[in-house]
């Protein structure tokens, strides 16, 4: 089936809308979204489809996409209506489809200027989006030509498009929508808990732990004992201990000031808990529940696979192949321990992180195979507790306190960005931080050291490291700032370990980080005893193949084929 090239747009939606989805509903007018399908499942529409539409065959699939992606984050149906299972994008030749929950994170780009007119294809915002846009389809699009795979097309949408099982009577909750269903969940459930939330959120404990509860639960019964909060029947439980003197269990719990009127007619529009398959990744990605500040205060974002894979190969290039036999391991800002995905021996890795429930879904993580021991994942903060502290295991505690196993140590993180009163906050287009690095016994102890660098979270992390586990290899992620800001210049003094190597990727490759900057992976040896500012020079007479010899200024690109995508890094030589 084929379509003239001269048909006009809102006739060629019409012509595909009778042609292929005869059989769902393709009239919704849903905002500035050129087309919906979509059919009624309880008295609701439940959405297949959304889709960008364009005329001819002169507009490349990939501006479509980001034109529909940059609507939908200006006008943020997603957040008033559950979100479809596909993303679309099509014109008089073709029609591609893009899983919504690849998407989710570019949604939540937060410093992203979504004001800006979606159709206008000239702005630097749309120039921004463009690549990340074309990162995501090259991974994952399925694209058919009207007329040669018309058989292929048709089979698409019945495997694809239809709302669950024969007889299903509440939706179902996927990966594509876990986050849509929060946002509703937040409207409807959330003030019927009796739980004072400002004060929660101090103690660390989030509405998104309630709606974990809550979704992973079965007949009112939370079915993943390892999470912060448990759902039980008519209320909720949390920080649980346990009195060994005693031998008792303590509990507190929060219950319903409604009777849990609200909380069961919410979910009794909705199938829970979702697919076994989806359990792992609604886990793991608790961080899209959580607000901006958070995220930034403590750290909380995905490492993307393939820079976790890639910074694992520069270890090794380092280190040699057989560092994973021959190094502890201790991510101290682990988040929920994505960066210690392909690690193979969990007796020499240890994992903490600032936030309670994070250990929590570690563990979580860990009961449902995850390749961590628990009794290594616990909860510390590294800006303020003590290393000698009862928080530490004692195992970690002997290769700290000895001079030749700390040489075997390596401190592999991706650690919090977030800076007190930035540029932004500064000129007056972004939000004061005030507290969110002057109020740490690092940013106290080291700031006469490092002057204004420890208004960074990141800086704390190295200089403390650097100073109190002296001679251990440092594997982490951050800006650049450790090597040229004018502002980080005593930290360059200060931090004496050597650059060993390195490379660069684009910030924006990175979930909720915008892009025009680069983020760089190190690896440092802080045996080295110099300033990371005087990189070692070496004889002429010396094989430039050798990567500690090089100063950091010494770059060269490489191409890196990454999750069927080309891109470009920059290796340090």
């Amino acid at each position: 089936m084929t379509y003239p090239l001269s048909l006009r747009e809102e006739e060629l939606k019409n012509r595909v809308a009778a042609d292929w989805f005869a059989d769902f509903d393709g009239t919704r007018i849903l905002g500035n979204i050129d087309f919906c399908i979509s059919t009624l499942f309880m008295g609701d529409p439940w959405s297949f489809l959304w889709a960008e539409a364009k005329a001819g065959n002169r507009e490349a699939i990939e501006e479509s996409f980001t034109q529909l992606i940059i609507t939908l984050g200006k006008e943020k149906p997603q957040e008033k209506i559950l979100p479809p299972a596909f993303l679309g994008a099509f014109d008089a030749e073709k029609i591609a489809f893009l899983p919504y929950f690849q998407v989710i994170d570019l949604l939540h780009l937060r410093d992203f200027n979504w004001q800006v007119t979606p159709s206008n294809h000239s702005t630097p915002q749309f120039a921004q989006m463009l690549p990340l846009v074309h990162a995501k389809l090259a991974d994952s699009m399925a694209v058919f030509h009207f007329g040669q795979d018309d058989d292929a097309l048709r089979e698409f949408i019945r495997v694809n498009f239809k709302v669950g099982a024969a007889g299903q009577s509440r939706m179902e909750i996927t990966r594509n929508n876990f986050v849509s269903v929060y946002y509703h969940w937040r409207q409807n459930v959330m003030p019927s808990i009796s739980v004072k939330w400002d004060n929660a959120a101090k103690a660390g404990l989030l509405d998104a732990d309630f709606y974990l509860a809550d979704i992973l639960s079965k007949d009112n019964a939370t079915l993943r004992e390892k999470l912060r909060v448990l759902l039980k029947s008519d209320h909720y439980e949390f920080d649980r201990s346990i009195n060994e003197l005693m031998g008792t269990t303590s509990v507190r719990s929060a219950s319903f000031n409604d009777g849990g009127k609200a909380h069961v007619q919410f979910w009794n529009r909705y199938s829970r808990p979702p697919r076994r398959e989806f359990w792992g990744y609604i886990v793991e990605r608790r961080e899209l529940l959580m607000p901006q500040d958070v995220r930034e205060r403590k750290g909380s974002y995905f490492t993307p696979q393939c820079w976790v894979e890639l910074s694992q190969k520069y270890i090794a290039d380092t280190l040699g192949e057989n560092w994973q036999d021959e190094y502890w391991v201790w991510d101290c800002a682990a988040g929920t321990g994505n960066l210690l995905h392909g690690l193979v021996d969990k007796y020499r890795v240890f994992a903490s992180t600032l936030d309670q429930a994070d250990v929590d879904v570690m563990k979580d993580r860990i009961a449902n195979g995850a390749n961590l021991l628990e009794s290594h994942v616990f909860q510390f903060d590294f800006l303020n507790d003590a290393l000698d502290g009862s928080k530490v295991p004692q195992v970690l505690k002997d290769i700290l306190q000895d001079a030749e196993k700390r040489k075997k140590l390596l401190m592999y993180i991706n650690p919090p960005y977030a800076e007190h009163g930035n540029k932004r906050q500064v000129s007056g287009t972004g939000e004061n931080k005030t507290g969110v690095a002057v109020e740490t016994a690092s940013y106290a102890n080291y700031q006469p050291l490092i002057g204004a660098a420890a208004r960074e979270l990141y800086a704390q992390f190295l200089i403390r490291i650097n100073k109190e586990i002296p001679s251990c290899r440092i594997g982490q992620f951050s800006t650049l700032k450790v090597l040229q800001a004018g502002n980080f210049k005593k930290f360059r003094e200060a931090f004496t370990a050597k650059l060993e190597k390195m490379f660069i990727v684009p910030a924006s490759s990175f979930d909720n980080v915008k892009g025009k900057f680069p983020i760089g992976f190190f690896v440092w040896d802080t045996d080295a005893s110099q300033p990371a500012s005087q990189p070692a020079s070496q004889p002429a007479s010396q094989p430039a193949s050798q990567p500690a010899s090089q100063p950091a200024s010494l770059l060269c690109c490489r191409r890196l084929r990454c999750q069927g995508k080309l891109l470009r890094h920059k290796e340090y030589i």
